[in-house]
C-alpha cells in the first residue's frame, strides 16, 4: 500500500508541476483537485510514518541522517506554505472563500511548488535502496537535465520570470520533460545519500 501511495504521490508531483504551466480551465480545475488529492496523500504518508517525529531528537546525527532530516522538514514546510497559498488564489475550489489573493502569493505558490518538486525528487532518491540505482534512472537523470534547461525550471525556482516558460509543444511532453526532470533530481538524491554514507563510514 505505501509503495502505491508513493508511486501516486510522484505521478501528482508531476501533473500538478506540468499543469500549473496551463491556462486551460479544466486542467486548472484539475489542478486544484489534484493538489487537494497530494495534500491528502502527504497527510496519510506522515501517518504512516509518525514514529519519524518522535525520533527526530533522538539518536546520534550523522551526514546522512541530517540531510535526510533536513530534507523532510523543508517538504513539511513547504506543503503547508503551498496549501495555504493554493486557498488564497484558488479561482475554483476554494473561490468561496473570497481570499483575493496578492500577487505576492501567486509568487510564493509559483517557487514553493518548484521548489517542492524538486526536494520531493531528493527525497524520494534518498530514500531508495541501494539495489534500485540502475542505468535506467542515469539515463533518465540525462535527459531530465536537458528538460530542466528546455523548460527554463531554475526561473521558476528563483522567480527569476513572473511568468512559467511554456515549450511550444503538446501538454503530454509537458508531463514528459517534467517525468524526465524528477528522475534528475531523484537520481540526485541517490547520489548524495551514497555520498553522506560513505563519508559516515569514513568516519566510524
Amino acid at each position: 500500500m505505501r509503495r502505491v501511495l508513493h508511486y501516486v504521490m510522484i505521478i501528482l508531483l508531476i501533473f500538478l508541476c506540468g499543469s500549473g504551466l496551463s491556462f486551460s480551465r479544466t486542467e486548472s480545475l484539475l489542478h486544484e483537485w489534484s493538489g487537494i488529492l497530494l495534500f491528502v496523500c502527504v497527510i496519510v504518508h506522515l501517518i504512516w510514518n509518525r514514529k519519524w517525529f518522535n525520533g527526530i531528537f533522538r539518536r546520534k546525527y550523522n551526514a546522512n541522517r541530517s540531510l535526510i532530516t533536513a530534507t523532510d522538514i523543508l517538504l513539511i514546510v513547504l506543503i503547508l506554505m503551498i496549501a495555504v497559498s493554493a486557498m488564497v488564489i484558488s479561482g475554483y475550489v476554494f473561490s468561496f472563500l473570497d481570499l483575493h489573493g496578492a500577487a505576492w502569493e501567486r509568487r510564493i505558490h509559483f517557487a514553493g511548488t518548484a521548489w517542492l518538486f524538486l526536494l520531493s525528487g531528493i527525497h524520494f532518491g534518498m530514500h531508495m535502496k541501494a539495489g534500485k540505482r540502475n542505468v535506467i534512472l542515469y539515463i533518465t537523470a540525462a535527459g531530465g537535465l536537458a528538460a530542466f534547461i528546455v523548460c527554463r525550471f531554475y526561473e521558476r525556482l528563483f522567480l527569476l520570470n513572473e511568468f512559467a516558460f511554456i515549450p511550444s509543444v503538446p501538454s503530454w511532453t509537458v508531463y514528459l520533460l517534467h517525468a524526465l526532470m524528477f528522475g534528475t533530481f531523484m537520481c540526485i538524491g541517490s547520489e548524495i545519500k551514497r555520498l553522506a554514507t560513505k563519508k559516515g563510514k569514513k568516519h566510524d
